[in-house]
């Protein structure tokens, strides 16, 4: 821990919410939480009262915690409105926990590096360089100290693996004690108030709204992909059941849907052109649809990191996708993210789609 607590406080390391500061005193009239500018969590209740029912209490806010944390940190990366007061403020306190948590990290996992500065960074918590020199966003210190370590972490494997290849991730993994992949969406979901959960039969009204308004968006486009009512009610509540569907909530709304598979994709028994990379078990991604109102938003990209997240918690390094050719934007995204266009494959409604390919240890 890098803060300084009274000796009556102490520090109880909670599943989802990381470091929770408990403070008992005779003058605390009742329960009560505070997320603190950092993300450090408070409960403070009276002595008389048992750390088992302040804990209690605390388990049933923990979603409010989330929520505050992400306003936070979210108020830090896109733009706020900081002082020079309390960006000089932050960069200070910056100095004076960051450069040691990095020694700290460094000695107990054994990693080199060079130098470390402190910058106000808002596009990213922080880099490495091919020299291994660290630079990190001073807005590290509105996360929680466990989000904290997770970024300095990131970037300490980075000096033994100057990519993101699956060799790093298992070294991620490995210092994280196994909890890459939630780690990760918890600092993704802060950053962009994102979150991912599985589809359920009480969001089909609202993914069949998503669906009839990206069938519009092509419309306009003059882009012929899913012109001809797919995909029905049907296939998604097939795919709902299947535990196959995903929801994406941006700013606490209902904003994308998408299909993750990891059973196969019968189409791409068939391909014509350069052909498949690989014939390695892949996951496959489908019927992605994201509401009008939240286009733009870098959400597609974000659900494409998260498949290989889910592609990661299963041992899974290849990734299959199909598009219109029309599509331009997709194909874009597709290309920038490293997808390699392998060819064309037939859909059974005789129709032809663009097929791409991703390895995720390259």
């Amino acid at each position: 821990m890098e803060h300084q607590y009274k000796a009556l406080d102490k520090v109880y390391k909670h599943p989802r919410l990381g470091d929770v500061v408990l403070r008992q005193r005779w003058t605390t009239s009742r329960i009560s939480l505070s997320v603190k500018p950092n993300g450090e969590v408070r409960l403070s209740y009276p002595r008389i009262v048992s750390t088992a029912r302040a804990l209690r209490f605390l388990e049933e806010k923990a979603e409010w915690v989330l929520q505050m944390r992400k306003k936070v940190a979210e108020r830090a990366m896109q733009g706020a409105d900081y002082t020079p007061a309390q960006i000089e403020a932050l960069r200070r306190e910056a100095k004076r926990v960051l450069p040691a948590m990095v020694e700290r990290l460094a000695q107990q996992h054994g990693f080199k590096y060079g130098r470390v500065t402190i910058r106000a960074t808002r596009s990213k918590w922080g880099c490495c360089t091919s020299q291994n020199n660290l630079s990190l966003s001073l807005f590290l210190m509105t996360l929680p100290t466990h989000l904290q370590e997770f970024v300095v972490l990131h970037e300490l494997c980075h000096t033994v693996h100057h990519n993101h290849s699956a060799e790093f991730h298992a070294l991620l993994d490995k210092v994280t004690g196994g909890r890459e992949a939630e780690l990760n969406r918890q600092l993704k979901g802060i950053r962009k108030n994102i979150r991912f959960r599985k589809g359920s039969i009480a969001d089909m009204e609202r993914i069949m709204e998503l669906v009839a308004d990206a069938q519009n968006w092509f419309r306009e486009q003059e882009i012929d992909q899913w012109q001809d009512g797919y995909p029905t009610r049907d296939i998604i509540l097939s795919d709902i059941v299947d535990g196959e569907n995903y929801i994406v909530e941006y700013n606490d709304i209902i904003a994308s849907t998408f299909v993750v598979s990891f059973s196969g994709e019968p189409t791409y028994n068939e391909i014509k052109g350069k052909g498949w990379l690989n014939e390695n078990s892949y996951a496959v991604v489908h019927r992605i649809a994201v509401g009008g109102e939240c286009r733009r938003k870098g959400i597609a990209n974000e659900i494409l990191h998260y498949v290989e997240e889910l592609c990661a918690e299963r041992g899974i390094c290849d990734i299959r996708i199909d598009t219109h050719r029309d599509n331009r934007a997709m194909r874009s995204l597709l290309k920038k993210l490293g997808y390699i266009h392998c060819g064309r494959i037939t859909l059974t409604s005789g129709a032809f789609r663009e097929a791409y390919h991703k390895e995720l240890n390259k």
